[in-house]
């Protein structure tokens, strides 16, 4: 079984149990604009001698933009943080198992996706971070199982993963962390999260798409790795990721 390509889908429609405490209301989110003002260059507009990025996968292991680079936008993502120590066995595991398939690679920073990545104004990133931080200040901490094996790909379809997902009596308490972080990107004007979202680890990689190939091998993977598949995390951080910048939010024990 798979999800593949989450592209067609929308932003999140339940939002009704996000409370009072879990957005920036449009007074404290004015008054924190007001705060990070633009610096001047923002505001006189780009220099009229600029240097242009071009993107070269050669320097990213294959890797595409999902997006062209702009001077004063920032990549901006919201995830939960991932010791790779816990998912090693699983990870070589599978990787002596599909090694021969395709030319997969272990994913360097492991998490579990709460946003798809959006573009954010640099002179926004403060006032978005204080909202976050407003928004899962109250958040409690949860234990989650994870035991099932998933083959996803991007919405590009440029990138396949092997991924281990939530046991689905899970997702109620994830959707609950979700609709908060969902509440500050509407805050923002920017894309939410999937409408029906699978929360998953993603451990392995390769480029293009090998959907197919990999499910072809799913049971087997699944059989051949059953003593490391099976194991339990506990949600404790959240993690914003903007451009260079990292901030980090511990949820309460």
């Amino acid at each position: 079984m798979s999800l593949v390509s989450y592209s067609s889908s929308s932003e999140s429609e339940n939002e009704e149990n996000v409370d009072n405490t879990t957005s920036c209301n449009n007074s404290v989110i004015k008054n924190l604009k007001c705060k990070y003002l633009p610096q001047a260059s923002a505001l006189l507009g780009e220099s009229k001698v600029s240097i242009e990025i071009i993107d070269d996968p050669s320097l990213h292991e294959g890797r595409l933009r999902s997006f062209k680079h702009e001077r004063g936008n920032w990549a901006t993502y919201i995830f939960v943080p991932i010791n790779a120590d816990m998912l090693e066995d699983l990870q070589e595991s599978c990787l002596a198992q599909i090694h021969q398939l395709a030319e997969f690679k272990a994913c360097a920073e492991l998490h579990i996706s709460l946003s798809k990545t959006v573009i954010l104004q640099y002179h926004l990133i403060d006032a978005f971070v204080e909202c976050l931080k407003h928004a899962v200040q109250n958040c409690q901490g949860f234990p989650v199982v994870l035991n099932q094996l998933m083959v996803y790909t991007n919405a590009e379809r440029s990138r396949t993963f092997l991924a281990t997902k939530i046991e689905d009596l899970y997702t109620m308490k994830m959707m609950e962390l979700l609709n908060r972080v969902n509440q500050v990107m509407i805050d923002f004007k920017l894309d939410t999260f999937y409408k029906e979202p699978s929360f998953h680890i993603s451990f392995l990689w390769c480029l293009g798409d090998q959907v197919n190939l990999i499910e072809s091998h799913l049971p087997q993977l699944i059989n051949n790795s059953k003593d490391y598949l099976s194991f339990q995390i506990k949600i404790q951080n959240i993690k914003c990721k903007s451009g260079c910048k990292e901030f980090i939010f511990k949820l309460k024990n």
